[in-house]
């Protein structure tokens, strides 16, 4: 759960947490073939690579998001302590239970298409986002974000980058899941 934490510590957690994140889908998924990659679950659910898609998908529509906040220094007076919104404690305890299952909005479900480079460009996100946490070194976590324009719902800088991290942890457990599927069908059949 989030909670108020000194600023440092929460982005040397934010850091360790997108390095695990990279190591997995390094030494688990990287080394996968196709039929590994695109085999999927039961119809409607998603291969490996389409929960790849999908995380590319969604950094890439709310990255955008974090940019100006980014770039605003932190204020001299600050206390160094991060502290999440009311709304992102809410979602984070909602979105990232693994038990609640959430449809994905239209334009953020992957295609069936099989792409060979989608685990590259998920591992090129992912520099982008450890070079975010690092620069939010220098910002100021509670600059105020729009999650949705037009909606009334604000996120501040440092529940963004919780959100990448913690939506890359989900749908990585979510992409084991589909691979040790895959493997129980495989020794099925060659039973």
């Amino acid at each position: 759960m989030l909670q108020p934490m000194p600023k440092q510590a929460y982005l040397a957690d934010l850091q360790a947490r997108n390095r695990r994140n990279r190591e997995v889908v390094e030494t688990t998924f990287l080394p996968l073939n196709q039929a590994q990659r695109s085999w999927q679950p039961e119809p409607g659910e998603w291969s490996v690579a389409q929960c790849f898609q999908h995380l590319i998908l969604a950094f890439n529509l709310y990255v955008h998001n974090t940019t100006a906040a980014l770039n605003k220094p932190e204020l001299p007076d600050a206390d160094g302590i991060f502290r999440p919104s009311w709304w992102a404690r809410r979602l984070n305890e909602w979105q990232f239970d693994p038990t609640n299952k959430i449809s994905t909005l239209k334009r953020f479900n992957p295609t069936a298409v099989y792409s060979p480079d989608v685990l590259t460009r998920f591992l090129a996100q992912q520099d982008r986002l450890s070079a975010m946490i690092e620069q939010a070194a220098q910002a100021d976590l509670q600059t105020m974000c729009w999650f949705f324009k037009g909606l009334p719902v604000r996120n501040n800088l440092g529940d963004y980058l919780n959100f990448f991290v913690s939506h890359d942890e989900l749908h990585i457990d979510q992409a084991q899941r589909a691979l040790a599927a895959y493997g129980q069908t495989v020794a099925v059949s060659a039973a």
